[in-house]
């Protein structure tokens, strides 16, 4: 796997499976078209709650805040935040990921290449890595596989995110989720019925 590559130690993971009644190839497309605002209610939520910090700060400064992106793809995460492509294997796996301090209220994101991530080792910050990848289950299925890994640069940054995770973690497992269920749901779709 690609993400054995580029974080092959962490200090956490989440790892996600799902069984998709669509080949391979509808099922990459619906990962690569996936839309993270339409996932959801718990999304919106957990992505209100994450941007409470900007919204106070406009309303103190009697700004207008812009609001919540009605959509976001995961070609916006690479543009808007600090994700970089980390690989892509032809239409079974890619990986994208970021270096940042994902516990404060607005994330301090490192602007990194891809090729710095694997050797990124500044103190006080966290290494993420999202691997994404579908492999053939049966005849027209697919086995879609999702998981997230973080590794921490010393040990001050490991405390700090152990207590982020402590709080968010078990939200990411239910996020996780919902994405599987959402690219499941948009790759069955895509099929063209048998005649």
């Amino acid at each position: 796997m690609r993400i054995d590559d580029v974080l092959p130690t962490f200090d956490v993971t989440q790892i996600r499976h799902v069984v998709v009644d669509a080949s391979p190839a509808e099922t990459y497309r619906a990962v690569l078209d996936i839309d993270f605002m339409q996932m959801g209610t718990a999304v919106r939520v957990l992505n209100e709650l994450r941007a409470l910090p900007d919204r106070l700060r406009a309303r103190m400064q009697g700004e207008r805040w812009s609001g919540m992106p009605t959509s976001v793809s995961l070609d916006d995460l690479v543009d808007s935040t600090g994700y970089v492509v980390l690989g892509d294997r032809g239409a079974e796996e890619f990986v994208i990921g970021a270096v940042g301090k994902f516990w404060k209220p607005n994330i301090e994101w490192v602007d990194i290449d891809p090729d710095e991530f694997v050797s990124f080792d500044r103190p006080g910050y966290a290494k993420l890595a999202i691997g994404f990848s579908v492999r053939p289950y049966g005849t027209d299925r697919t086995l879609l596989s999702y998981e997230a890994r973080t590794a921490t640069t010393d040990p001050e940054a490991r405390r700090r995110f152990r207590l982020y995770w402590s709080l968010i973690g078990p939200f990411a497992g239910v996020l996780m989720q919902q994405a599987l269920a959402h690219i499941k749901n948009e790759a069955e779709q895509y099929r063209i019925p048998i005649q």
